[in-house]
């Protein structure tokens, strides 16, 4: 028994490496909540594309924009936007992540906001 504990990091680390793999590619919104209410915005117009280099690229509605780096760690998505300086490192929880969808939780003041978003880009073979 002892030795099937040896591969349980090694598994650990696969399945770190497989979620963080789910998120590459091209994603586009297709609901925004905040406290539990739909909000009055077309949730197409917020976008994600996340690159293999941990690059990313977002925009969102009244044509913002923004590009910088990005990691995944434990069910938690750490972006840093580049396009400013002294931007600060932003923390989004990851409620689900599947080939086809992902869904965000944030906190902003006293709100929560769930952005759910659907896959655009074909899926890239591991």
């Amino acid at each position: 028994m002892p030795k099937y504990l040896l591969f349980l990091p090694l598994l650990l680390l696969l399945h770190c490496e497989r979620e963080d793999q789910l998120l590459l590619g091209e994603w586009r919104g297709s609901l925004v909540t905040e406290n539990g209410d739909s909000l009055k915005l077309d949730p197409r117009e917020i976008t994600f594309d996340f690159r293999p280099d941990n690059r990313y690229h977002f925009t969102s509605t009244l044509r913002y924009s923004e590009a910088g780096t990005w990691r995944y760690d434990s069910d938690y998505l750490f972006a840093r936007d580049t396009t400013q300086p002294a931007n600060p490192e932003r923390v989004v929880a990851i409620e689900k992540l599947t080939v086809d969808s992902l869904v965000l939780r944030m906190q902003a003041d006293t709100a929560e906001r769930i952005v759910v978003l659907l896959r655009t880009s074909p899926i890239t073979p591991e």
